[in-house]
């Protein structure tokens, strides 16, 4: 048995035994700064944005497209995360 996978199994066992529990004040302020790095993430994606409505203006191509899309799969990805961990608390409660 690797070592990983004995404290893989060590983890689970306290966890269902109910002796591994995360602090609730470290997950809500877990669950804040995911929550405050969706909110900055949003602010970019609109900045992008209107660069790119600027440089549709100027007829030049707007090369944002792509960092739009990447900035909003990172956003859902970080609120999908943040869901989670509000979870894992509920389900600690």
């Amino acid at each position: 048995m690797s070592d990983d996978t004995f404290i893989n199994e060590v983890m689970d066992r306290l966890k269902n035994k109910g002796v591994l529990m995360i602090p609730d004040d470290f997950i809500d302020q877990l669950i804040t700064t995911l929550h405050a790095n969706v909110t900055a993430i949003n602010g970019l994606i609109e900045i992008v944005e209107v660069e790119n409505q600027m440089l549709a203006l100027r007829c030049a191509i707007p090369t944002g497209s792509r960092q739009v899309d990447s900035l909003k799969e990172l956003s859902k990805r970080i609120a999908e995360i943040a869901f989670n961990v509000e979870d894992v608390r509920n389900d600690q409660r």
